[in-house]
């Protein structure tokens, strides 16, 4: 491995898998205040860290023997050792990069605590994690330097052309955005311009800040019962103000269903929607043996054709349980709107803080014998805000346990790769992406698709707190309304 020497206190270089070469100059008066107070650091290592500065000495230098704590001053040592090396070798350019990659963590993590003082605290250093879609680690006893050094040295790039420092740049965006810090602080921006992050940071910005979907249509179908019609209520949101349609008649299979999607899609296209708009969005709300038989198949209603396009061709779909809006008599004992609804909210509230956001069931969770134990659990709030469960689980045995206490309920579609330790890893990776990027996995699903890819493998129910709101203020009309004399 080559690598350079070449810089001052603020250019940097990206060399390998590490993050960047940075030689000091002597004279520090001119220095950014997080670089000075780095150089006074008595130890700047954690354990992942420090284990890869002894796995570099190895090879550069297999008799030194390494003091337990590391100083600043000692990486500068070292790296002008580096630096004046007539021949330098692989295992020096491994060196360079270990020293470089500590100093960045160690100016890193004083550029954070000065632009967010007292604010970097276990919890928000978890929720940050969380929504870098960075794996949960141990924070030991310098939790922010554990955090940067897993982000430097171990997380992986989210994609093969994203350089090693973008998982860098998340967990600042990540912290910026918890912060609700201006993107345009000059501090921010000269942070991500001397380390050449300039549109990842911009990117990680704009997918954490990504503003609410201010036009949705919402198609419920709460009244629908198995043997017996029903009628669709529509909604088109606009800045989560809803315009009602008139009920139309539909019964309960997937067939009717599409006709009433078909008929209320031509409603919003014709009567509702401005000239600037498109309807993207869909929210389809269904009881529990509804979305039981809709969502038996590989693709709930993706696949069915409105005329020429299927619907999932250009628009997402959000299933939704109609138990939130209104009670299903398949779950008699949900029938407190408000108590089901505020209990998700607190547990959408508290998932960002989890270290595993889906609670993973097998098909034994649902036996007759496991079921108290099961209900219990779910009951006093131990099993968190997303429940996940596999292939093996009957779909009318599991919704209606589980939609009364948890707001995210999730499984693998029909066909989709085996419920393993892989697959949960990739749902943990990409959960900051839910419910929105969940939905909208299907327009890019490839019978083709990487293994790593497993948004388009899943099948959700699911509720954001955007839904939640919604409901309140449907249901809060529908209280309101005036009642009929005779």
């Amino acid at each position: 491995m080559q690598y350079s020497a070449v810089g001052d206190h603020s250019s940097v270089t990206y060399i390998g898998q590490q993050v960047v070469v940075q030689v000091l100059r002597n004279d520090t008066s001119t220095m950014a205040p997080e670089m000075q107070r780095a150089l006074s650091r008595e130890n700047v290592a954690g354990a992942i860290g420090l284990r890869e500065i002894r796995e570099a000495m190895a090879a550069w230098r297999p008799d030194t023997v390494l003091p337990s704590i590391l100083s600043f001053a000692q990486l500068v040592a070292w790296q002008r050792e580096l630096a004046v090396e007539s021949q330098p070798l692989a295992a020096s350019g491994l060196m360079a990069c270990a020293i470089a990659g500590l100093m960045e963590c160690t100016v890193t993590a004083e550029f954070l605590a000065r632009m967010f003082p007292g604010a970097l605290t276990s919890s928000r250093l978890r929720k940050a994690v969380r929504l870098a879609g960075i794996p949960a680690i141990d924070l030991g006893a310098d939790p922010l330097q554990e955090v940067l050094e897993y982000a430097v040295f171990e997380a992986a790039p989210p994609s093969t052309v994203a350089p090693p420092g973008t998982a860098l740049a998340r967990i600042v965006a990540a912290l910026a955005r918890l912060a609700d810090m201006d993107r345009a602080d000059t501090s921010l921006t000269h942070w991500a311009s001397t380390r050449g992050l300039v549109t990842h940071l911009s990117d990680a910005l704009d997918e954490f800040t990504r503003p609410a979907l201010t036009l949705r249509l919402v198609v419920s179908l709460a009244d629908v019962r198995k043997g017996s019609p029903g009628h669709a209520e529509y909604w088109l949101t606009r800045n989560g103000k809803p315009t009602a349609g008139e009920p139309r008649p539909v019964t309960h299979d997937a067939a009717s269903v599409m006709d009433v999607i078909r008929d209320v899609l031509a409603w919003a296209w014709q009567d509702q929607l401005h000239e600037d708009e498109t309807l993207d969005h869909l929210d389809i709300v269904a009881p529990v043996s509804l979305l039981t038989e809709l969502m038996s198949n590989p693709w709930a209603l993706e696949d069915k054709l409105l005329k020429t396009f299927t619907l999932g061709a250009k628009h997402s779909l959000l299933m939704r349980w109609s138990g939130r809006l209104s009670p299903d008599p398949a779950v008699p004992h949900a029938d407190n709107i408000a108590e089901i609804n505020d209990a998700a909210r607190k547990a959408l509230q508290d998932m960002p803080g989890c270290d595993t956001p889906v609670t993973w069931l097998d098909a034994s969770s649902f036996l007759p014998e496991a079921e108290e134990d099961l209900l219990h659990r779910l009951a006093t709030g131990r099993m968190g805000a997303a429940i996940g469960f596999n292939a093996s689980v009957m779909l009318d045995r599991a919704l209606p346990v589980l939609l009364p206490y948890v707001p995210i309920v999730i499984w693998p579609r029909p066909g989709a790769p085996v419920l393993d330790e892989s697959f949960r890893e990739r749902v943990r990776t990409n959960w900051h992406r839910q419910p929105q990027d969940f939905a909208d996995a299907y327009r890019r699903h490839d019978t083709d698709h990487p293994a790593d890819q497993c948004l388009c493998d899943l099948h959700a129910v699911s509720h954001d707190e955007a839904w939640l709101n919604f409901c309140r203020l449907i249901t809060a009309r529908t209280v309101a309304a005036p009642k009929e004399t005779l």
